[in-house]
């Protein structure tokens, strides 16, 4: 069969399948993989880091770490979650280790790409804006959204870690959720 015919095949292919294809050596199925998903691992990369350079070279390690890891990969989740968990986890510690260099540089980094000035200060805004009503949530709310939507953790993992009932943990993102959307009006 042809290399065309081989991509058509491996095209048909849903996620898990392609997994595992790439499990048993097929290279092409991974390359598939990288296609349909590469574009949502750069956006969610984007929105972390706010530097499209950066974001390309997270997305890319991102690829290559799910590459060692795939013959681990039991299937407990979406390929595409353990891919945004991988991508999302790779661009916080970017941001964690250069926090003061990350904001600095995207105005210019933004700009060179097209955007506008106004458009990478309102961006800015808008993160520090999330950052600040994040900061601004009592503890007890903050530590589940935290663990939750930074960190992907499932409410039984979080319920486990906090030493709270599931129906807590529920509860206390719902309302952290709630206050964040309050307090983010004006950006909506």
């Amino acid at each position: 069969m042809s290399k065309r015919g081989c991509a058509t095949g491996v095209q048909n292919l849903d996620d898990y399948e392609l997994v595992t294809a790439v499990q048993a050596g097929d290279l092409e199925a991974f390359g598939e993989l990288v296609r349909r998903h590469q574009d949502f691992v750069y956006g969610a990369v984007l929105r972390v880091v706010r530097n499209p350079t950066v974001a390309e070279d997270i997305s890319q390690d991102c690829f290559l770490r799910a590459y060692r890891a795939l013959p681990d990969f039991r299937g407990d989740s979406q390929v595409r979650s353990w891919l945004y968990r991988i991508a999302h986890n790779l661009a916080v510690n970017a941001v964690t280790r250069r926090r003061e260099y990350a904001t600095e540089t995207m105005p210019e980094t933004v700009a060179a790409s097209g955007a506008g000035p106004e458009h990478s200060a309102e961006v800015s805004e808008m993160a520090a804006a999330m950052g600040d009503a994040i900061e601004a949530l009592p503890e007890d709310l903050k530590a589940p959204l935290v663990l939750r939507e930074l960190e992907h953790k499932s409410y039984e993992e979080i319920a486990t870690e906090l030493q709270l009932p599931l129906n807590t943990v529920r509860t206390r993102i719902f309302r952290a959720r709630r206050a964040l959307q309050s307090q983010m009006r004006e950006w909506q």
